[in-house]
């Protein structure tokens, strides 16, 4: 892999010329792929919901990292499956995809969201 250079420098830390000292990973590990453990305290895990509900809720702008970044934590959100907590006007935005800036997984779980969000209200009037 192209990042394995980085993830060597992040195991070990120089403390001084060619003294080197262990640094351990802050976090959970669990089983990954071929016996490899994973660290699951470093990447997205670590970002609070408010957080990542602010980034999906500003649909403003299409620059591509703006993008990007409103991808992953949709796709973060989703996976924790806290989807109820994203606004229904955002999720409008990301269900039309006028510009197919999300793609069509994000566009479904955005209308499926929405279906849900109509069907409890309509329980509820009705």
């Amino acid at each position: 892999m192209a990042w394995s250079v980085e993830e060597k420098k992040a195991e070990t830390k120089r403390t001084g010329p060619g003294k080197i000292a262990e640094v351990q990973a802050l976090g959970k590990s669990v089983g990954g792929e071929g016996g490899k453990a994973r660290d699951l305290g470093g990447g997205m895990e670590m970002l609070e919901l408010d957080f990542l509900l602010g980034v999906i809720e500003n649909t403003r702008g299409a620059d591509k990292n703006d993008v990007g970044m409103r991808r992953l934590s949709f796709n973060e959100v989703l996976r924790r499956e806290q989807q109820n907590t994203i606004d229904s006007e955002a999720l409008t935005v990301y269900a039309v995809d006028e510009s197919n800036l999300y793609g069509k997984s994000i566009q479904c779980e955005a209308m499926k969201e929405l279906t849900k969000r109509t069907s409890q209200k309509s329980k509820d009037s009705g």
